[in-house]
């Protein structure tokens, strides 16, 4: 562990390759982590939810850099997001919305020089063919460049914006800087790329996005290659009014983000205010459990 707090670097390892049964830098044994475990299947799911996450913390860890979670975390407020946004149209918006990319990607040490911002009105890249689903984001190579498509329709919720950029850049930094060298499942190369938002500093906004609304139809989901779909932005399933970014559950947010707060030797970290009550509820509660 003494790596973890400031000592010798282990050998970096490649994508896919790492030590499930080594040493684990990121936390105690996931077993002893508390604050949403339930009982039975729910627990033991609950356990190797976050048993992933310390994995891939550790992958994020040896390709990115230690120092990389050190940054400061961004927070929703006016040094990050634009607030005439939405009052905003044509090329004044559109240059608006390419200086918020350039700030998360200032935040997540991602090139943003050679990215090509498109926007499309809601519904225009891809309708939906439920009625209900469509695409919001984005993410793709063309002719040597990166390409971020954004939707028009999340200028009104600049957080949630950024939020949909951060993911976007998430698949530059892995995908178009050709990090993922080794097979990853669909899931879970999109589960990757919602924890490399955390990694690098975005967790703040994208966890609240991962949390439950007041008002159905809040969060969204991600198809391969950076596609955003609004099924989860716009509508919540007949059971539930619950929604999510990408495919990180809340509870896993969570515990993302109190990995990173120990990497940070943070034990109240101040940017803990600004996520949502239940979130913030969950990692303060991971801080205060064993091995803190």
């Amino acid at each position: 562990m003494s790596w973890f707090f400031g000592g010798e670097r282990p050998e970096r390892r490649a994508p896919g390759a790492i030590d499930l049964d080594g040493v684990k830098p990121w936390l105690r044994t996931a077993g002893s982590v508390s604050g949403w475990d339930g009982d039975g299947d729910d627990d033991r799911a609950a356990a190797k939810g976050r048993s992933w996450v310390e994995k891939c913390l550790r992958w994020c860890a040896a390709e990115f850099g230690e120092q990389a979670v050190r940054r400061e975390f961004a927070v929703p407020t006016a040094d990050l997001l634009p607030s005439d946004l939405a009052t905003l149209t044509g090329r004044y918006q559109r240059a608006r919305i390419l200086e918020l990319v350039d700030r998360v990607g200032a935040v997540m040490g991602a090139d943003t020089r050679n990215v090509d911002l498109r926007v499309f009105a809601p519904g225009d890249l891809d309708p939906g063919r439920d009625g209900r689903s469509r695409t919001v984001g984005r993410y793709y190579r063309s002719d040597g460049r990166d390409v971020i498509e954004i939707d028009l329709e999340y200028v009104e919720r600049p957080a949630d914006l950024a939020g949909i950029i951060a993911h976007e850049l998430g698949h530059l930094r892995l995908t178009g800087e050709g990090r993922l060298r080794a097979p990853w499942s669909r899931s879970d190369k999109e589960k990757l790329t919602d924890l490399v938002t955390v990694y690098l500093g975005m967790g703040v906004l994208t966890a609240n996005a991962a949390h439950s609304y007041a008002t159905a139809g809040r969060g969204y989901s991600v198809l391969p290659m950076g596609d955003l779909t609004s099924r989860m932005l716009n509508g919540a399933s007949s059971a539930d009014t619950v929604h999510r970014l990408g495919y990180l559950t809340p509870e896993q947010f969570a515990h993302a983000l109190a990995c990173c707060a120990r990497r940070r030797g943070e034990q109240d970290p101040p940017w803990a205010r600004h996520l949502e009550p239940g979130i913030r509820a969950a990692v303060h509660r991971t801080l205060a459990g064993p091995g803190s």
